[in-house]
C-alpha cells in the first residue's frame, strides 16, 4: 500500500536575483528538475540568509547528468557512498556551472563562481561554510521529490527493495545539520512506504514482458 500524503515540507522561495532566474531556465529541461528547485527551497528553509552561491548551487548540483557521458550508477551493486561515483559527479557537475556561469557575462558579475563550484563539489558529503546546509538540502529534496523515482527502480528490477531503501536511509544517515534531522526523519518513513514489496515488484516485473 502506498501512503500519499507526504508530511510537511519547505515552501516554495521566490527567485530572488537575476542570475538565479536564469539557472532556473538552465535546469528546466532537466528530467528532475523539481528536485533541484526544491533543494534550493529547502536551503532556504534551514537557513534563510544563505547566499547567493549557495542557492545557485542547490539548484544547479547535479546538472551534469542532463549531459551524456556522464558516470554511471549500477542501482543493483552501488555502495550509495561510493566516492568513484560521488565524486566525479559532483565534479563533473561543478564544472558545468562553472562553465556555464562563466558565459553569462554582467549578469554573474556578483556571483563567485569558485564558490559555486566548491559547494557542487561537496554536495554529496557537506562541509565547511554552507556545504552542509546544501548536502542537507539535497537529501531534503531527494526524500520528497524522488521516492516515486526510486520506487520504480525497484518496480523495473534496477535493484531490490532492500538496496532501494538503503538509498532511502543513506539520504537521512549522510546529513550532518542537525536542524534538518527531524525533516528528514519524517520524509523517510513516507519514501519508505512509497516503496513496492518484493511481491509487488515481481509482479510489475511479469507483468511488463
Amino acid at each position: 500500500m502506498i501512503v500519499t500524503e507526504r508530511p510537511w515540507t519547505a515552501p516554495v522561495v521566490d527567485l530572488e536575483t537575476e542570475v538565479e532566474a536564469l539557472a532556473a531556465g538552465w535546469v528546466a529541461p532537466y528530467h528532475q528538475c523539481e528536485h533541484l528547485m526544491r533543494t534550493r527551497d529547502w536551503l532556504v528553509h534551514l537557513d534563510p540568509g544563505a547566499t547567493v552561491e549557495m542557492r545557485v548551487a542547490a539548484m544547479t548540483h547535479d546538472i551534469e547528468r542532463m549531459f551524456p557521458g556522464g558516470p554511471v550508477l549500477q542501482h543493483a551493486t552501488v555502495q550509495w557512498d561510493d566516492p568513484f561515483y560521488l565524486f566525479p559527479h559532483s565534479l563533473r557537475s561543478a564544472e558545468a556551472v562553472g562553465v556555464w556561469l562563466g558565459s553569462l557575462g554582467p549578469a554573474a558579475a556578483s556571483v563567485g563562481i569558485a564558490e559555486v563550484r566548491r559547494l557542487i563539489g561537496l554536495h554529496e558529503v557537506g562541509g565547511l561554510n554552507g556545504a552542509d546546509a546544501v548536502q542537507a538540502a539535497d537529501s531534503l529534496s531527494y526524500l520528497e521529490t524522488l521516492a516515486g523515482v526510486t520506487r520504480s527502480w525497484v518496480l523495473s528490477g534496477l535493484c531490490s527493495r532492500a538496496k532501494g531503501a538503503e538509498k532511502l536511509v543513506y539520504s537521512v544517515d549522510r546529513i550532518r545539520l542537525p536542524a534538518a534531522r527531524e525533516h528528514a526523519q519524517e520524509l523517510l518513513e513516507w519514501a519508505l512506504d512509497q516503496l513496492p514489496t518484493d511481491a509487488e515488484a515481481a509482479a510489475a516485473r511479469e507483468e511488463s514482458r
